[in-house]
Order: C-alpha cells, then structure tokens, then sequence
C-alpha cells in the first residue's frame, strides 16, 4: 500500500509539474509582451522653480529684506500667534494681497515675483510692520 501511493504521489506530482510549466510558459511569452507594450515614455524632466521664505514673528517679517531672482516664488508663513496678512504697497509688476489679517498662525501666502524692481509690503493689521523684496 505504501508503495502504490508513493508511485501515485510520483505520478501526480509530475502531472502538475508538466502542467505547471506549459501555462508558465504561456503565460511567460504574453507576460513579456505585455510588459514591453505597457513601459511608459520617460517623464520630461521638470524644472525646478526657485522659492524664497519669509517668516511673520514678533510682529516683523523675517528677513524684512529680501533679494531674489526673477521669477522666483516668494512664501510668507505666519509662524506668530496672531493674525497678519501680506499687502504690496509699491513697486513694480502686479499689486497683491493676502487678505486683510487673514493669515492665522501657521498660515501662509505665496507670490510669483517675475518684474525685475524693488517691491516694498506691508501686515495692514500691524503698523511699522513691513518688508522689502529686490527683484533681479
């Protein structure tokens, strides 16, 4: 008895191996297909815009003066515990605005700055408070 189902085990094992290896070759040869046809295009390389940051603490922006290339985006957060807003006061290139004390802490704002020229903001919640960017 041990002998017969050794020999049928043997049998059947071999049954499944033989099956086993004509679908994984089936399914091998479309497999690789499929993955040659699904590769995607390489992604065109992205550039990287330039970034500058200007802090809201102790009633002050930080750095109060900031020079920065054409183009780049400049980003106010308010890291204070009351609420400030970012108003453009002069300068060239569109006006902005934040709002009007709208930034509560952690809150921020950010700006696009491509017109070559000094820019001069201010928190209109806070007098005395005020900040200067040099565009180049």
């Amino acid at each position: 008895m041990t002998r017969f189902l050794g020999t049928l085990f043997s049998i059947v094992a071999c049954g499944l191996v033989a099956a086993g290896c004509g679908s994984s070759n089936d399914s091998s040869s479309s497999s690789s297909s499929n993955t040659k046809t699904q590769k995607a295009a390489p992604a065109a390389p992205k550039k990287a815009g330039k970034t500058a940051a200007v802090s809201m603490k102790n009633i002050q922006f930080s750095p109060k003066a900031l020079t920065v290339a054409k183009g780049t985006t400049v980003k106010w957060t308010n890291d204070d515990s009351v609420p400030h807003d970012v108003t453009k006061k002069s300068g060239p290139g569109p006006d902005f605005s934040s709002g009007s004390g709208n930034l509560a802490k952690g809150a921020t704002y950010q700006q696009t700055l491509s017109t070559p020229g000094t820019i001069e903001y201010v928190c209109t919640v806070h007098p005395g408070m005020s900040g200067t960017i040099n565009v180049k």
